[in-house]
């Protein structure tokens, strides 16, 4: 039988009468797109859409038209995402159809894309995955900080609370803001009496209106319970200095500018990657030199910390969490998102890094979605938030990063 299953696979990724009339259903752009990344040799490969056919059944023979073609890159991530920590097909696969479900219930697909990589150490249903992202697009659009919007989605995850309950504590924060009072206090009262116990979301939260505005009326702090969120409540110091915007090196577009799904390039060859001599290391210019000790010691301060989506702080925090955290904590300003980064500084050259440069990776085309910083340049390793490993240092030079790696941006020259 194990024989028979590649000529299996190949009858079933063959185009029938929609791909033959220009149309492919979700299965057939899937096995296209992956048949493209060099990261996978021809086992690895039917290994996983076999647990992705297995999965999405029904689902993977609808046709990808305009309003699915969204779907295609959100999945992709996720599956290259699970495959960076080599995840186990089969879970690959149930993290990928919730994200499949999730933007089929009309979620957004930045904030899918994100939620769902909790799917990698908790198993969420898609329509919950759709829920909070909901939830979290529909808190930032009524001015919830970013930050204190993700840690409600975060605390809804750890806490596994009904969505029921994370519809009343997003309104109460969404009140509370409209009431002028901090995002971040007003979320350490909502979760901090919520795991205290003993009350639910709707007392919690006519306790935390009747408090703010009591201290609001006596001109004094409210009193906040104990609670440590991923928001990140230490003050930074004030920047010293901030990378300078310039065009980087063909920039892909990013996956809300370009969501379709059509396949991409043939990723780099890993074994003639894997030939080209290793430059020396370049030496740390006067700025970097005095900035390193303290950047490679607040990076190691975050080894261990889970990955949070749109984490900040030692309790959660996700890639480019880290890596603005890092620079930020040592009075370097750089942007809070991947793709904004990937847009700073300057580009060394050709696989000469450097430690403290920012290396970027793309995920089948869709642009820069993952990142990470250089701890040890002459060995070629660099430190990341791993969705399913938390922050980790990796080998770059590792299969499934060499043949996705997009580039290095250098903060500092």
């Amino acid at each position: 039988m194990k024989n028979l299953l590649p000529l299996a696979l190949a009858g079933l990724f063959c185009a029938p009468c929609a791909a033959a009339q220009g149309r492919r259903n979700v299965m057939e752009t899937l096995a296209a797109a992956l048949a493209q990344d060099a990261a996978y040799d021809g086992a690895e490969r039917v290994r996983l859409l076999e647990a992705v056919r297995e999965r999405f059944a029904d689902y993977g023979l609808q046709i990808v038209d305009q309003r699915r073609k969204t779907a295609i890159p959100v999945v992709l991530h996720v599956i290259t995402e699970g495959s960076f920590d080599q995840v186990a097909p089969d879970r690959i696969a149930e993290v990928a159809f919730a994200a499949y479900q999730a933007m089929s219930r009309g979620a957004p697909p930045e904030e899918v894309e994100g939620i769902a990589l909790y799917g990698y150490t908790k198993k969420i249903p898609g329509d919950v995955i759709a829920a909070w992202a909901n939830g979290y697009r529909h808190a930032v659009d009524n001015k919830v900080s970013p930050s204190v919007a993700a840690d409600l989605v975060n605390f809804a995850m750890s806490k596994n609370l009904p969505t029921s309950d994370f519809d009343m504590l997003k309104w109460a924060l969404v009140d509370g803001v409209k009431e002028g009072y901090d995002a971040k206090d007003y979320a350490t009262y909502l979760f901090g009496r919520m795991s205290e116990g003993g009350a639910g979301p709707g007392a919690i939260s006519a306790d935390a209106k009747a408090e703010f505005r009591r201290a609001r009326a006596a001109k004094r702090r409210p009193h906040l319970p104990e609670y440590s969120g991923t928001f990140d409540l230490k003050p930074r110091p004030e920047p010293t200095y901030e990378a300078p915007v310039s065009a980087p090196p063909s920039a892909p577009a990013s996956p809300k500018a370009s969501p379709a799904p059509q396949a991409p390039s043939a990723p780099t060859d890993p074994a003639r990657t894997a030939k080209l001599p290793r430059p020396a290391v370049p030496a740390d210019g006067p700025r970097m030199a005095s900035l390193w000790p303290g950047l490679d010691a607040t990076s190691k301060s975050y080894l261990g910390t889970p990955y949070v989506w749109g984490g900040t702080s030692h309790n959660g925090i996700d890639c480019s969490g880290l890596t603005s955290s890092t620079y930020g904590e040592n009075r370097v300003k750089i942007p809070r998102v991947s793709r904004d980064q990937w847009k700073i500084g300057s580009a060394p050259e050709d696989r000469a890094l450097r430690n403290g440069d920012l290396v970027f990776f793309n995920t089948l085309g869709v642009g820069v979605s993952h990142v990470g910083m250089v701890v040890d340049a002459a060995n070629r390793r660099f430190v990341q938030a791993s969705s399913s490993k938390g922050v980790t240092v990796s080998d770059l030079d590792g299969k499934y990063y060499k043949t996705r790696y997009l580039g290095a941006r250098r903060v500092v020259p």
